[in-house]
Formats: C-alpha cells, sequence, structure tokens
C-alpha cells in the first residue's frame, strides 16, 4: 500500500523520485500532457524506505535499472491538484550506475496502470544545457538542473 492519505480535502503524499542524467541529458517525465516536466517516481510504500522505493519506482516506470544512489533533496511541496489541497514531501535521489534498455537511451512513451487507473507517461531525455527553456516542477528542481549543483538540500515549497 502507498504512504497516501486523504481526508476532507486534504491529500498528503510520501514519495521517491530519481534524477538520472547521461550522456549531459537529464531524463524528464511529461505525466498526462499536463504541461510541465517532472522527475520520475512514484509512491513509497508503507513498509518500504526511499531508497527502495525509488528503485522500484525508477525500474517500474522506465525499465532503468541502478545500483547507486545519492539523496540530494528532500522537498516538503504544498500545492493545489484537482480540488484538493496536497502536502507532498518527495525524496529526490541522484542514480547511478544505471543499465538503461535498448529503446529507452531517447524518448519514450509509456502507460502505466497505476491503482485501475491508466497514466499516459512520455519521457524525455533532456539537455542540461536546455533546461532554462522548459516548466519543470518543483522549481527547486530545475534550479539544481541549471547550476548542476547535486548537494543535499532540504527546501520547502509553497504555492502563492
Amino acid at each position: 500500500m502507498d504512504v497516501g492519505i486523504k481526508s476532507d480535502g486534504l491529500r498528503f503524499k510520501l514519495r521517491a523520485n530519481s534524477l538520472i542524467i547521461k550522456d549531459g541529458k537529464v531524463l524528464l517525465l511529461d505525466m498526462n500532457k499536463n504541461g510541465f516536466l517532472c522527475l520520475p517516481g512514484g509512491h513509497v510504500h508503507i513498509g518500504e524506505d526511499t531508497k527502495e522505493a525509488v528503485i522500484r519506482e525508477t525500474l517500474e516506470e522506465t525499465g532503468i535499472k541502478a545500483k547507486e544512489q545519492k539523496l540530494v533533496a528532500i522537498i516538503e511541496n504544498f500545492f493545489s491538484s484537482r480540488g484538493d489541497k496536497c502536502h507532498e514531501i518527495s525524496f529526490y535521489y541522484k542514480l547511478d550506475d544505471l543499465t538503461i534498455p535498448a529503446g529507452r537511451e531517447k524518448d519514450f512513451h509509456y502507460i502505466e496502470h497505476d491503482e485501475d487507473k491508466l497514466v499516459d507517461q512520455d519521457f524525455h531525455w533532456i539537455p542540461l544545457s536546455k533546461v532554462a527553456e522548459y516548466d519543470i516542477r518543483p522549481l527547486p528542481i530545475k534550479q539544481m538542473l541549471i547550476e548542476k549543483n547535486f548537494e543535499f538540500k532540504h527546501l520547502f515549497v509553497k504555492e502563492k
């Protein structure tokens, strides 16, 4: 079971996300054509630590295997989605020692079956030199990519 709670128009989510950089490009996700890009990842299961979750979620969504990970950020994000106010805590890991399957080293499409819903996912390899041109969320991740600064940060993002 995922770590996620919904009550009276409020949602809490615990997530683990992967930062994958290969040949000067970062792997970003456009989920359900929502108009912005984010890092791949997903919910942490109850009883699962975030390091296990990021490896599992990355493999499930992208087919990419990783053996090493470095925690680069924890972001507490407060935003609205589908009429709910959300509080999301995300652990961001930079993954290394990658095994990328054939066909996944270029942009690719994947439809995920997530809790009886279909999630349309378009993955894009974006050159780090062009990251500033894209709407990437949460914003601190975009800034981290622009600066190529992957030293650990604990950040808070509050929607205005």
